[in-house]
């Protein structure tokens, strides 16, 4: 795994756009995506949650149907 420049911080909750925001995070998502067997369209690398772990890993919380919150802020995002 690529240790990002601008990585999430440990412990945070994140959604797709909030990650894409910070940095090059497209491919990851896409890679945390298919290996939770979840589709790769647009709206769910934005709308999907992920956990970060330690070195800007991301975890696969789920899916954001109504979209994400929080992501214009420093707090947790949120369904």
């Amino acid at each position: 795994a690529t240790v990002l420049a601008d990585s999430c911080n440990r412990g945070g909750v994140y959604c797709g756009v909030s990650l894409l925001n910070k940095g090059n995070y497209h491919d990851h998502i896409v890679q945390v995506l298919q290996a939770n067997g979840q589709p790769t369209d647009d709206k769910h690398i934005d709308d999907s949650i992920f956990d970060c772990l330690d070195g800007g890993e991301i975890r696969y919380r789920g899916f954001c149907a109504n979209g994400c919150g929080g992501t214009d802020s420093e707090d947790p995002d949120f369904c």
